[in-house]
């Protein structure tokens, strides 16, 4: 098997004890060529320091998916601001990096401000577009992957040139037996990207949509329509992508043999408050900016509509946020 360079890109805000089980975990994979890379979203929790301290064999990571391994320690460190890491990086670094082995090395890209999960991915992604690697993957920092989760993804990729993204099965970090992702499809009337989670779960498929927890990203997909829209910020960013990569002619596909464990919904909450705002904001703006009848944006608001008044009823003195997102949305807030 050919092993092509995979630049596996990690969004961190605000929690470095996730992202180092991450990287304990993506240190041990079967595969052999790949650049580990963490972008920093100008966390709070001095993040940058732990994970460093991490890479020198300080910190040791409990999981109930793997143990620490000592003798992968420490790696040697990279840094870049924002700038540097959008022109592909400083060349005597580079070099560097090129001839290290996957896991023993780590770059560490500094946002300077919290750009949302777009704006942190893009800076990551300008900067894998500007060095040596293959292929993208972006993966959130809550999981754990298995060991051979990366091979199948790239087999599939390999067979075709068409495929823009490919994903695998994600399953409940917490209780390993519930699938949180298996393949799922865009619905411009809901306005949103849906997960399958009981058909076809055990065989590879072409899907219209795949969670931006995990991709396995065709670079020249990038290329052609551009990344991630970071007026979003946080949520439908995704599932934006994948509607203008479907729309561009690229195949989405769905392989349920590779496969990690992810913390659901860590990051902000199930129904916090900021998951509330931001999904009530964006899904009116991906459906006005994708949809191309009239009609489908009619028959959009009378289904958001109606929803979110019946939900505001569920989230008590959090509606507040659904009805806020929507005036930011009416308001051009974006």
């Amino acid at each position: 098997m050919e092993y092509p360079k995979v630049n596996i890109i990690l969004l961190n805000y605000n929690g470095w004890e996730d992202t180092i089980e991450c990287l304990e975990a993506l240190q041990k994979i079967s595969y052999p060529n790949y650049n580990l890379i963490v972008v920093d979203n100008d966390s709070e929790d001095n993040s940058v320091e732990m994970i460093k301290k991490w890479c020198n064999g300080d910190i040791t990571v409990n999981s109930k998916f793997l143990n620490y391994d000592a003798t992968k320690k420490p790696l040697e460190v990279f840094e870049y601001d924002k700038n540097t890491a959008e022109q592909g990086g400083a060349k005597a670094k580079e070099k560097r990096i090129y001839s290290m082995s996957s896991e023993s090395k780590i770059i560490l890209i500094q946002s300077g401000n919290n750009l949302g999960f777009a704006g942190g991915n893009n800076i990551a992604l300008k900067y894998s577009l500007n060095s040596d690697s293959d292929y993208v993957m972006l993966l959130n920092n809550d999981t754990v992957v298995d060991s051979k989760f990366l091979e199948p993804l790239i087999e599939i990729m390999k067979t075709d040139h068409k495929i823009g993204i490919v994903g695998g099965k994600i399953l409940d970090y917490s209780f390993p037996n519930n699938v949180l992702y298996a393949g799922g499809k865009v619905d411009l009337i809901r306005g949103s990207g849906y997960h399958f989670r009981k058909d076809n779960i055990n065989k590879p498929s072409e899907v219209s949509f795949i969670t931006g927890c995990l991709w396995l990203l065709n670079p020249n997909l990038i290329k052609e329509i551009g990344l991630m829209d970071e007026k979003y910020f946080l949520y439908l960013e995704d599932t934006d992508f994948c509607y203008r990569a479907n729309k561009a002619g690229y195949k989405l596909i769905y392989n349920p043999f590779s496969f990690i464990y992810h913390k659901e919904s860590n990051t902000t909450g199930k129904l916090s408050s900021i998951s509330l705002y931001y999904l009530s904001r964006n899904r009116p703006y991906f459906v006005h900016k994708n949809a191309d009848s009239y009609l489908t944006i009619i028959l959009f608001w009378i289904f958001f509509i109606t929803t979110r008044i019946i939900r505001s009823f569920g989230y008590r003195k959090k509606n507040r946020y659904i009805f806020k997102g929507i005036f930011d949305f009416l308001n051009d807030d974006l």
